[in-house]
């Protein structure tokens, strides 16, 4: 009986141990104190329109590094916006509308922080800046960071099939699935 009782807490640490992992891998990029102070999701369109009405106020926005700077003040990227899913991880630059500009008190080296990486910011919205694109000026809504969240490099499979439905094996199943010869069944 009290082999029996050890196997359950066993089980029970091990499920506890499972449930932790799997909430820790949903949570959002951000701490929550920075997700309570933050404005509720806007159209980007609103930011690029009325970025100086929201001088001041904490924003959560995320999308490609385009171009990385380092100055005496700071760090400073050039971002393509893209729109954010439920762990404000980055969605598809398909997607984007428009560019906006974050600035780092401290140093971002330009090697990890590279052109087509993914980010997620939250900081507060210090203005638009006018800024040369092409043959015109654009409006650049400057995001002054508190946090960054730089997400992992995608990986692709360079396999050109899928590996699930690969069977290196093919007729010749391991017992006791094999289906060839004929003269097994």
């Amino acid at each position: 009986m009290g082999k029996l009782r050890l196997e359950y807490k066993y089980v029970g640490s091990l499920l506890a141990l499972l449930s932790c992992i799997c909430l820790t891998s949903c949570a959002p990029a951000f701490s929550k104190y920075i997700r309570d102070r933050a404005l509720p999701p806007m159209p980007f369109q609103e930011l690029l329109e009325k970025g100086e009405a929201h001088k001041g106020e904490l924003v959560i926005l995320g999308g490609y590094i385009l171009e990385a700077s380092n100055e005496p003040d700071g760090s400073h990227l050039t971002m393509l916006q893209a729109p954010l899913d439920s762990q404000d991880r980055p969605e598809s630059r398909d997607l984007s509308e428009g560019r906006f500009l974050v600035r780092a008190e401290r140093f971002l080296d330009p090697e990890i922080y590279s052109k087509g990486r993914r980010l997620s910011v939250a900081g507060t919205v210090s203005g638009v800046r006018p800024k040369a694109l092409g043959n015109g000026l654009y409006q650049y809504p400057v995001i002054e960071a508190e946090e960054l969240h730089l997400w992992p490099k995608e990986r692709r499979d360079p396999r050109p099939y899928h590996h699930h439905w690969y069977y290196p094996w093919y007729p010749w199943y391991p017992y006791p699935y094999h289906r060839y010869p004929w003269w097994y069944w």
